[in-house]
Formats: C-alpha cells, sequence, structure tokens
C-alpha cells in the first residue's frame, strides 16, 4: 500500500506519505555500490520520478501552477542525468525483443555486429554518465534536497477536489492525446499519449484502495497502453540511432532490422489503438464523477469502521 492511499489518513497526509516513499525508494536504489546493479539503479529511479510527477499532476490545481512548475521541473531534471544510460540500455534490450518477435522469418539471422556496437554505447555511456560524471550521486543530492521541502508545500484539504480536478485533467490530457495520435500517428504524437497514459496509470493506482478491483482494472489498461507505447516508442528510437550511426556496418543487415522494426511497430500501434479506443470511451467528466461516487463511498464506510471501533472500545 505504499503507492496508495489509506482510509485512515487524511489526503494531505497520504499524499505527502506517497511522495516521501518514493523518494526514499530512488535514494535506496541511487546508493548502491555494485557495478551490475547500476542499470537496474537506474530504471527504478527514474520510474520514482516518473511517480511522483504523476502525483504532482494529480494535486496540481490544488497546489497552485507556480508550485506544480517548480516540483515537476525539479523532477524532471533530476531524472534527465540517467536519461542517457536508461536509453543505451534499452536499444540492447529492443533489439533482442524484435529480434526475437521475428525469430523464424529471420532464420537465424542474429544481427551480432549491430548488437556489439550497441554493447560497446553502453558501456561507454556508463563510463561517462556513471563514473565520470558521477550522475548518481549528483541526482541523490537533489532528491535530497526536495524531500526536505514537501512538508511545506503538501497542504491540501481532506477533500476530493484536492485530487478531483488533477486527474479529470490527465484523463482529458491522455484523451486528446490518443485522438491526436490516432489521426496522425507521428513518434511525437504517439510519445505524447504514451506520456499521458502512463501519468494516468500512476494516478489510478494513488486511488487503488477506493475499489480494489475496478480501479486496478482501470490502471491495468492504462499500463497496458503505456506498456505498448512505450515499445512502440523504444523502436523508433532504435531505428533512429541506427539511421543516424555509421558504425553499424553492414547496410543489408540494417535495411532488413529497419523493415522489422517499421512492421512491428504497425502491430504495437494498432493494438494500443484499439485498447484506447475502449479506455477513452467516457468523457472526462464522467470518468471524474464516477470516481468520486467510489470516493464518497470509500470515505463512508471508512468512517463507519472508526465509530464501530470506538464504539467497542469504549464497550
Amino acid at each position: 500500500m505504499a503507492f496508495e492511499l489509506k482510509a485512515n489518513e487524511s489526503v494531505r497526509k497520504g499524499i505527502r506519505r506517497i511522495l516521501r516513499k518514493q523518494m526514499d525508494a530512488a535514494l535506496k536504489h541511487l546508493a548502491t555500490s555494485s557495478k551490475r546493479s547500476r542499470d537496474e539503479a537506474v530504471h527504478e529511479a527514474r520510474k520514482c520520478f516518473k511517480k511522483i510527477r504523476a502525483v504532482l499532476r494529480l494535486v496540481r490545481p490544488e497546489i497552485g501552477e507556480k508550485r506544480f512548475c517548480d516540483e515537476n521541473i525539479r523532477f524532471r531534471d533530476a531524472g534527465r542525468p540517467l536519461t542517457q544510460v536508461r536509453d543505451a540500455k534499452i536499444f540492447i534490450e529492443t533489439l533482442d525483443q524484435v529480434t526475437k518477435h521475428f525469430k523464424e522469418p529471420l532464420a537465424g539471422r542474429s544481427f551480432l555486429d549491430v548488437r556489439h556496437v550497441l554493447q560497446e554505447n553502453l558501456r561507454a555511456v556508463r563510463k561517462q554518465v556513471l563514473d565520470k560524471q558521477n550522475a548518481l550521486a549528483v541526482v541523490a543530492e537533489a532528491v535530497r534536497h526536495a524531500r526536505e521541502s514537501v512538508k511545506i508545500w503538501v497542504d491540501l484539504p481532506d477533500r476530493w477536489s484536492s485530487m478531483g480536478q488533477g486527474l479529470e485533467d490527465v484523463y482529458c490530457q491522455a484523451r486528446e492525446a490518443h485522438g491526436a495520435a490516432t489521426a496522425d500517428p507521428t513518434v511525437e504524437k504517439l510519445h505524447e499519449w504514451r506520456k499521458q497514459a502512463k501519468y494516468l496509470h500512476y494516478q489510478l493506482q494513488v486511488l487503488r484502495s477506493l475499489w480494489p478491483e475496478r480501479m486496478k482494472g482501470l490502471a491495468n489498461e492504462a499500463d497496458q497502453m503505456g506498456k505498448l507505447l512505450g515499445d512502440d516508442h523504444d523502436l523508433a528510437t532504435l531505428r533512429q540511432e541506427l539511421t543516424e550511426d555509421q558504425r553499424f556496418g553492414d547496410e543489408s543487415d540494417r535495411e532488413v532490422l529497419f523493415a522489422l522494426i517499421d512492421r512491428r511497430r504497425v502491430e504495437l500501434e494498432q493494438e494500443a489503438m484499439v485498447l484506447g479506443q475502449r479506455f477513452f470511451q467516457d468523457s472526462p467528466r464522467d470518468i471524474a464523477r464516477r470516481i468520486k461516487g467510489y470516493w464518497k463511498t470509500w470515505r463512508s464506510e471508512a468512517k463507519l469502521e472508526r465509530s464501530e471501533e470506538l464504539h467497542l472500545a469504549r464497550g
């Protein structure tokens, strides 16, 4: 329950707890001393920052635009030194996934030369970013400063409106991004849809306890959208890397790989479009109103349980 609200806490207390837990988790990952686990530390720390930025969007209307922008930029910039490492690692994983997916048509073709160059690139990036720039320590220091300020700005009224408008806004942005990407599926528009879907997924996780079965289903669908679109974006960036970097040698291998990437992207985008069309059937107002109903029922039940416990204690 570390990343969801609890029935026995106020909105202010719950949001503060969630934010601090994510910052503490990021600091724990960033403190790793093992070279083997640094890639995992980068991945997990960046995920913590994304969760924090999703929570910021959940309470954005309540905390005000200036505070939101300041804190959002703080965590966006905190994760940037790690992005290059993440991208270098994901290039290899994406290559492996696309060749595995098309294993039979490839008939043993492995693209080992391409993989070797990507591995060399990852080693160089690790050395530059993690060793020379000491990025893990630099990012950790930024997180420690951010953690100290949470109590100052997270002062939220204990009511649904502290989060309801933020949820409605992100759902609306994700819905609009889906429409824009459906009409014109450029890399940029698909990536924007993916970002908004991930924010929405994390926000629904925060609210999961309102009605676990229903909210888990919604969160899982948003997560699946994000994963499909994330895989699509990774393929697009790998293709760009192979196009721009002349070290990858054999042109025939690259042409085959480009064809496979393009084919796989079509599959992923079609699956995401179908899921998105179903997921975004409700208007932003309707989805927010429905979840507000879950909130009211959840809070009423929690209040009744506390009254019964108090009555029994008085005996």
